[in-house]
């Protein structure tokens, strides 16, 4: 892998994993055109590890705030006082986190070795992108009708939004867009449908780097380290600014566009990048 090749997958990743288009398609896509086979799902897993800290970024109140919250939570509960879950919003996202993970954690664990071989198919891509397109449809009519807040989730709820999330780790399928509808499905307006989406991202993108350490490690010595290097400060500078973009286009009611494009990308896919 060249320089260049880092620099523009670390930018795919990094644009594509917030915006509701699918970083895994994206990525399966830019690395076929490019004939890169080997190593890649090392190098995938530091680019996710970039996004990570561009959520962090990104939204640094709140992960500081859930941070301190749980240490608070937890000294509160050892000198039995209770968790306090109703007198402080970050602790219930932390709770709501939580649970939202579980379907994700199951399905990474079980699930593991099928999405891998899934990532390497062109037809699963493209269909998953046409479907991300239907659903992004779903949350922009639903959103309209919607006013919940996140602080109000609630167990049940978080945990069918974790549904969604699961669902988003088939190639193509967008994990923001898909879980963002979850959200909205489940009342939230779409600006917390989309914090909740950003939060429940990191714990499952942390997991999902952990169960590969043994990937990175294996991939010492036979990968260049300046590549991977720029891919990641690519990936973490466009995540932020991805971020921060679809925020704004949240807020001013906009997915349609992004719909378009996802059913532009998944025909392309299969009726003409199946020939790579």
């Amino acid at each position: 892998m060249s320089i260049l090749e880092g620099l523009i997958l670390g930018l795919i990743q990094g644009i594509t994993e917030f915006l509701p288009v699918s970083s895994s398609g994206h990525l399966v896509v830019a690395q076929t055109m490019f004939g890169i086979t080997e190593n890649n799902l090392a190098f995938d897993i530091l680019l996710h590890a970039a996004t990570f800290f561009a959520i962090v970024a990104a939204y640094s109140q709140t992960v500081i705030g859930m941070i301190r919250e749980f240490f608070l939570m937890l000294k509160d509960v050892f000198t039995r006082k209770g968790a306090g879950l109703k007198e402080n919003k970050y602790r219930r996202y932390i709770f709501y986190i939580i649970i939202g993970c579980i379907p994700a954690g199951i399905a990474g664990v079980l699930l593991d070795d099928l999405v891998d071989s899934l990532f390497q198919k062109l037809p699963v891509v493209g269909m998953m992108l046409l479907l991300t397109g239907f659903v992004l449809c779903l949350a922009e009519k639903l959103s309209q009708h919607t006013t919940g807040e996140l602080g109000d989730l609630g167990v049940i709820k978080s945990f069918v939004v974790g549904l969604f999330q699961m669902c988003a780790i088939m190639p193509g399928l967008s994990r923001s867009g898909t879980t963002m509808t979850g959200g909205v499905v489940m009342g939230l307006k779409k600006e917390d449908a989309l914090e909740f989406s950003f939060l429940l991202a990191l714990p499952t993108i942390a997991g999902s780097v952990i169960l590969k350490i043994g990937d990175i490690a294996e991939a010492v010595g036979t990968i260049s380290i300046l590549p991977c290097l720029v891919g990641f400060i690519a990936a973490l500078v466009s995540g932020y600014m991805s971020i921060v973009f679809f925020k704004k286009i949240v807020q001013k009611g906009g997915l349609m566009g992004f719909s378009v494009y996802c059913w532009a990308l998944g025909l392309i896919v299969l009726l003409g990048m199946g020939r790579i």
